[in-house]
């Protein structure tokens, strides 16, 4: 079954941003109330107060993309409050969000949604279908050695796209004993789509397969920039001097989405000039005017600096949770939750 186009604009185009976070990579969404970006002095009791506030008022938006968003980041969040909200999207009337949601479940090991997922096994849409089979798994479930075959080897690209990011996810397993083989398959396959040939090495990266160091390597040096940020999602999960030295590299690309991309992955490998280039990232204001472009880069410097930045980083982290753009709001709330945990306030 085909991804309807609603559901393709909201996920598939850029599903593997929503599984290493990079979430801010689509249309500008709607605008709201906010406080200027500065360097303000708060605690982490106020950013943890606020990044709540934004991720749940996220979860009831009317905006589908922004409810996945949400989704997703309840799923990094956990908590008491998070399972619930999480079931709730399970019966979302969208299928990027039950998708999202479905996931979520399954990180959380939310054993009281598995009646939920079990639901969605027979979802209209196939991809919801994969993501419902992702959680029960991860719950445990072993009758889903072979769910995904016919849909990796598929002539859907989109959908063979998902099913690599969620053999990904679900690493090596004792229901799994042959997911690299699999996915060497697909990359191999004749006539295979670039989309996913690049899913599938990122794939391969995430279950530590250093095979796949080549050819990540070479999607690194693409064209676009799009191939280089799936790139950079690979080279940090699989790690080693080759890898990090290309990230090194691509924190100093011509595109600054890239740059941010990569100063993310190094995480606190980062250089002081990374995260000089984060201060002003997180402030930026497109020179051509372009509002689509001012979001992305102010939501990946938010996503960066949850990674990178240091304790007085709070307040640019906080300030950002006060944007106008609300998509700019929820990826720094995402930030947050990475800022927090690094501290162990999580």
């Amino acid at each position: 079954m085909r991804v309807p186009d609603r559901v393709d604009r909201i996920m598939v185009k850029r599903m593997s941003f929503f599984w290493v976070g990079i979430v801010i990579l689509l249309a500008v969404g709607c605008r709201g109330g906010g406080i200027k970006l500065s360097s303000l002095g708060v605690s982490q009791e106020q950013l943890r107060q606020r990044m709540r506030q934004v991720i749940f008022e996220a979860a009831g938006s009317e905006d589908a993309a922004l409810r996945s968003h949400a989704m997703e980041s309840l799923g990094a969040l956990g908590g008491l409050e998070a399972p619930g909200l999480i079931r709730k999207g399970l019966h979302d009337p969208v299928a990027a969000v039950r998708f999202a949601a479905a996931g979520a479940a399954g990180d959380l090991k939310d054993y009281t949604a598995r009646h939920l997922l079990e639901r969605l096994l027979w979802d209209k849409e196939e991809s919801v279908k994969l993501a419902a089979a992702y959680g029960l798994e991860k719950l445990g479930d072993d009758r889903f050695g072979d769910w995904y075959d016919a849909v990796l080897m598929g002539d859907d690209a989109r959908l063979a796209a998902q099913a690599c990011i969620l053999l990904g996810k679900l690493g090596r397993t004792e229901f799994r004993p042959d997911s690299e083989e699999k996915l060497w398959r697909v990359l191999r396959k004749v006539d295979q789509a670039p989309s996913v040939k690049l899913q599938a090495a990122e794939a391969l990266a995430r279950l530590g397969d250093e095979r796949i160091t080549r050819k990540l390597l070479a999607y690194a040096g693409s064209g676009y920039a799009d191939d280089r940020l799936i790139a950079i999602s690979g080279l940090e999960q699989l790690g080693g001097q080759e890898a990090w030295a290309m990230l090194t590299v691509l924190a100093d690309d011509s595109q600054v989405e890239v740059r941010l991309g990569a100063i993310r992955a190094l995480g606190e490998q980062a250089s002081e000039e990374d995260l000089v280039l984060l201060h002003g990232a997180i402030n930026h204001v497109d020179t051509q005017g372009d509002e689509n472009a001012t979001v992305r880069v102010r939501g990946l410097a938010a996503l960066a600096l949850g990674r990178v930045g240091q304790d007085s980083d709070a307040g640019l982290l906080y300030g950002a949770m006060g944007s106008e753009w609300v998509y700019v709001r929820v990826a720094a709330a995402r930030g947050a939750i990475d800022f927090l945990r690094r501290r162990g306030n999580l």
